[in-house]
C-alpha cells in the first residue's frame, strides 16, 4: 500500500473516477459492480475497511 501523498494526481483521479462511477452504477442503475466487492489487484492503493 502506498503512503499518503505518494499517488500522482493522474492516478488519484483515475481511481476516484473508477470507484465513484462504480458506486453510482450500483446504486442508481442497479448494475452489479465487482470493483466494489473488495480489494482489487489492479488498484493496490485502495484499502477496504468494514464498519
Amino acid at each position: 500500500m502506498s503512503a499518503p501523498g505518494d499517488l500522482s494526481p493522474q492516478r488519484s483521479l483515475e481511481i476516484t473516477r473508477a470507484y465513484v462511477g462504480a458506486f453510482f452504477d450500483l446504486h442508481l442503475k442497479g448494475r452489479k459492480q465487482p470493483l466494489l466487492d473488495g480489494p482489487s489487484p489492479a488498484d493496490p492503493e485502495v484499502a477496504f475497511h468494514s464498519p
